[in-house]
Parts: C-alpha cells; sequence; structure tokens
C-alpha cells in the first residue's frame, strides 16, 4: 500500500524580523541588555565575581603597568578567556587585575596580595605562547596570565618568595 507523504511545512527562513526587533530603540535596548547579561554570566562562570569578595581593589595601585593583556580564569574545564581586554599592575605588595571598561559589569578591579597566592607555575605552549598560571590560596579559581606581564608577576613573587627563605635562613 502506498502512502501519500505530505511535505511538512517549517519555518520560513526567508521571512523578514519582526517589525518592532528592527526599530532602534528596542534593537539598542535589546543588545545592552544582552551585552549586559553575558558579562554577568562570565562573571560568575570565570569566579571574578566571588574573588571580588576577598580581593576588591578599592583604590589605584601605583607600580609596574601592563595593558591590553590576555589571560583567562575559571576551572580548568570550562575557563573564561579575556583577550587583551586585561589591564595588570605589580609591585612588591601583589597585583592588580582589572578589565576593560565595556565587560566590567560584576567584575570589579580586584587586588591580590603575594600573601593570597599559593603558587605561580611559568608554563609555554608551543614555542612561542609563554603564560603563568596563579592559584591562590583557598580559592579555586586558577588565574592565567600570558606574555610580559605573566612573567613580571612570576619574576616578582619568585624573588620575594627568594628573599623570605633568605632571611628565614639567617
Amino acid at each position: 500500500m502506498l502512502h501519500a507523504w505530505k511535505k511538512v511545512k517549517g519555518p520560513n527562513l526567508h521571512q523578514p524580523p519582526p517589525q518592532w526587533l528592527v526599530e532602534p530603540q528596542w534593537f539598542f535596548s535589546l543588545f545592552a541588555l544582552l551585552w549586559v547579561g553575558i558579562c554577568g554570566l562570565l562573571s560568575l562562570f570565570s569566579g571574578w565575581s566571588g574573588l571580588a569578595s576577598h580581593f576588591r581593589a578599592e583604590q589605584p595601585v601605583l607600580g609596574e603597568r601592563f595593558r591590553f593583556v590576555s589571560g583567562s580564569m575559571g576551572s580548568r574545564f570550562f575557563p573564561v578567556h579575556y583577550g587583551n581586554c586585561l589591564f595588570i599592575t605589580v609591585n612588591d605588595s601583589g597585583f592588580r587585575l582589572s578589565i576593560f571598561f565595556p565587560f566590567r559589569f560584576l567584575t570589579p578591579p580586584l587586588f591580590i596580595p603575594w600573601e593570597a597566592v599559593d603558587s605561580i607555575e611559568p608554563k609555554r605552549f608551543l614555542f612561542f605562547l609563554r603564560y603563568s598560571v596563579i592559584r591562590l590560596r583557598d580559592q579555586w579559581p586558577a588565574i592565567s596570565v600570558r606574555g610580559g606581564a605573566g612573567q613580571r608577576i612570576a619574576d616578582v613573587y619568585g624573588s620575594r618568595a627568594h628573599s623570605t627563605e633568605h632571611q628565614l635562613a639567617y
């Protein structure tokens, strides 16, 4: 017995978007809401907002500055990558980490003192990309910082740890 197959109509992909969506006030409002929502979710997923409850920077810090640095933060399986949008300041007390203004929703600047750092491990990806993985005491997100800023953080932390060991020996 032959069956007559009916063609099931799917959504028409050539249909224009609803008129209210293309009106500027709705488009920009929806875009801004989506932007803020995504930035907030990334802050939560990366652990930045959790670190802010302990390490929020209340004021600017003096030290060596690095602008538009790349890095990542978060769990091993779902890190949030920050491509060329981090600002880092390194000094003898610790390092300040902030993000470019348009992405700053729920990500206030952080100041991580050296006492809160458990370890810094310099790493290399392939032959050219160097970065430092920073692990904090009693905190879950690992922070990775690429390039010269990551190297400088590792150097200052290493020299500080070396001088502390030297002082304990005497």
